[in-house]
């Protein structure tokens, strides 16, 4: 007995078209003889779902068949079969899951016109080649780099056909150029990729001996490129066309530079911005004066106030990474560290003890004149022991 139609895709009678489609596509990707050849079962229950489908989506027969049921087909329903020119428009229900293109799936499996042809070149594969480089080149860039790598490149001899000089490729006569041939699955009529031209559309009577009818050679290949200045860790650089040579016309692919920076011990990279740590003495924090200050385009002079504490965080501006696919460059920020001196002289060291002015127990005190350059502890509560 046949099951109703919206009882096959189920879905409800108040079903929109998409939620039909929707439906459809799930029991066709389920069901589908490709995905179990040799079953019978789940053959029967394709075609069940496609004769749904062909009824539920078309307006005038839905609403014939919720006025009349089963009635409404004339039998027909019982001798269901199958109309390539009705499914035109599957291709957008199950060209992305099943591969189809040109006249769609349908008309590949049903004999209609339009079947997609697989003699078209095919594009050669994408590389990635990993390129440690050194923080200096991550931040100047380079501008004529070289590397050297293996790949498939197109024959020199045949210059990629693949075909003996003197000669030229000619259509399979085993599928005429198509690239497929059709095979039947039971009810249904399959096209499968031609076994004699590989889907190719085209056979090669006489080989190029270079290359014996590939029209690729492995070889080393030297590239050459420009590194730009501001790439990070982890980055990729797109080469187009670098990749392996295509087939049968068919263009190459793209080489991928990943990019890996070595660390520097000075510097530390966040974004587009440095930080770096800088020993200052502590008569200029004291003082304050000119400070010369070590960045990646050379020393700048670096302003320090009267008074400055010895952890303070001075910004550079523009002296950072350059921006990448943009103008300017981010900043370096100077983390200010106390320098303080291993050895002193009598004279030196008398100096500073002046400085002192020693409180309770022999301490500087709070209020002295290195405590208030350097903080104190005034104001903040004792432990309690």
């Amino acid at each position: 007995m046949k099951r109703d139609y919206y009882e096959v895709l189920g879905v409800g009678k108040e079903a929109t078209l998409d939620e039909i489609k929707k439906a459809y596509r799930r029991l066709a990707m389920q069901f589908h003889p490709d995905q179990n050849p040799g079953n019978k079962e789940a053959e029967e229950k394709f075609k069940e779902a496609a004769e749904a489908y062909s009824i539920l989506s078309d307006p005038a027969k839905r609403q014939h068949f919720d006025q009349f049921g089963f009635a409404s087909q004339g039998g027909q329903g019982q001798n269901f079969q199958f109309d390539p020119n009705q499914f035109a428009g599957f291709e957008d229900l199950l060209g992305s899951f099943f591969g189809g293109g040109g006249g769609g799936i349908f008309a590949d499996l049903f004999g209609g016109g339009g079947r997609r042809r697989s003699g078209g070149g095919e594009r050669g594969s994408d590389l990635q080649y990993n390129m440690r480089i050194s923080f200096k080149d991550s931040i100047f860039g380079v501008e004529d780099k070289e590397i050297e790598i293996p790949r498939q490149d197109a024959c020199d001899t045949c210059k990629g056909s693949g075909c003996a000089a003197g000669t030229s490729a000619q259509v399979c006569p085993n599928c005429r150029g198509n690239g497929q041939v059709a095979v039947r699955q039971g009810f249904l009529q399959m096209a499968v990729t031609c076994p004699r031209c590989e889907g190719r559309g085209q056979i090669i009577p006489s080989p190029c001996p270079s290359c014996r009818g590939a029209g690729r050679v492995n070889r080393r290949t030297k590239v050459r490129f420009k590194i730009p200045a501001g790439v990070d860790q982890g980055q990729r650089l797109r080469l187009q066309g670098e990749g392996e040579a295509g087939t049968g016309g068919g263009g190459a692919g793209d080489l991928f530079i990943l990019f890996d920076i070595e660390n520097d011990p000075a510097y530390e990279r966040d974004g587009f911005d440095l930080h770096r740590k800088q020993e200052v003495s502590w008569p200029l924090l004291v003082l304050g004066g000119n400070l010369p200050a070590e960045t990646p385009y050379g020393t700048e002079t670096v302003k320090i106030a009267k008074g400055t504490p010895a952890d303070k965080v001075i910004k550079v501006p523009n002296a950072g990474v350059p921006r990448l696919r943009s103008q300017g460059r981010g900043d370096l920020f100077l983390h200010l560290r106390v320098a303080v001196p291993t050895r002193l002289g009598a004279q030196e060291e008398a100096l500073v003890r002046q400085l002192l002015e020693p409180g309770v127990d022999g301490q500087p005190a709070e209020e002295g004149f290195l405590a208030k350059v350097f903080g104190s502890d005034k104001g903040k509560k004792k432990k309690k022991r």
